[in-house]
């Protein structure tokens, strides 16, 4: 596929694409030329977003994808590379959220943080770098969290998971150094999204938050140039 400029669109892939920020990005990488990757485990979700940007000319691909399986991250990136025969953009956004105290908190929902909030990213990047290596270009932006720079309780394994978030950007972004692969992590504050529903804020409350548009705007401006960071940054959006 081309884009608007007659060049060959790039190729972004945004995991947990089905709603929330994810949702927001894809529709922003589209807005930008992109071919969008939407890697959701919701099946619902992930073919209404399909059908949403597609009804908008975007070019969009839902892979059904559980980023916490190795298995099926290795399908989904093969699928991706098979079907456009590139990938220039890995947004990990997929996550989970449990609030209470650690020592109240089913070791299920503690497992499942784990799992879809650190070793999502690790697997997601994992599979995508020797693909971006041999082009010798690339951009990886993983959705951290302000939680991810300070503690707050009944928070303690969700701050673990994205603190973990942003010391894998920092510390990938270094071994990365001279590839031409650029990696950052977005902090947003409290988003309105489905997920903010669990933290117990009220319907009065949202209208305070920071819109998924406004943290999907960030990321797009940084994989397009717009805006400019030094790779291994962490990136605020707090309003």
């Amino acid at each position: 596929m081309r884009n608007e400029k007659g060049g060959i669109a790039p190729v972004a892939l945004i995991t947990g694409a089905g709603r929330g920020i994810g949702w927001a990005t894809a529709a922003a990488f589209a807005v930008e030329g992109y071919t969008v990757i939407l890697a959701e485990r919701m099946a619902a979700s992930g073919k209404r977003a399909q059908q949403a940007l597609a009804g908008e000319g975007a070019k969009a691909c839902f892979l059904r994808t559980n980023v916490a399986s190795h298995a099926s991250v290795r399908r989904c990136v093969a699928a991706a590379i098979r079907r456009f025969g590139r990938l220039n953009c890995l947004v990990n956004n997929a996550g989970v959220l449990s609030v209470g105290p650690l020592h109240r908190l089913p070791v299920t929902d503690l497992e499942d943080m784990l799992a879809v909030n650190l070793r999502g990213p690790l697997l997601m990047t994992r599979a995508v770098l020797p693909h971006m290596l041999r082009q010798r270009s690339g951009t990886i932006i993983n959705v951290a969290s302000q939680l991810g720079k300070y503690g707050l309780a009944d928070y303690a394994t969700y701050c673990a998971t994205k603190f973990g978030v942003v010391g894998f950007t920092e510390a990938l972004a270094s071994e990365l150094s001279g590839t031409g692969i650029r990696v950052w992590a977005v902090c947003p504050g409290l988003t309105d999204t489905p997920m903010a529903t669990r933290t117990g804020v009220s319907p009065r409350e949202r209208a305070g938050l920071i819109r998924p548009e406004t943290v999907a705007r960030v990321m797009a401006d940084l994989a397009t140039g717009r805006r400019r960071a030094p790779s291994g940054t962490t990136v605020d959006v707090i309003r």
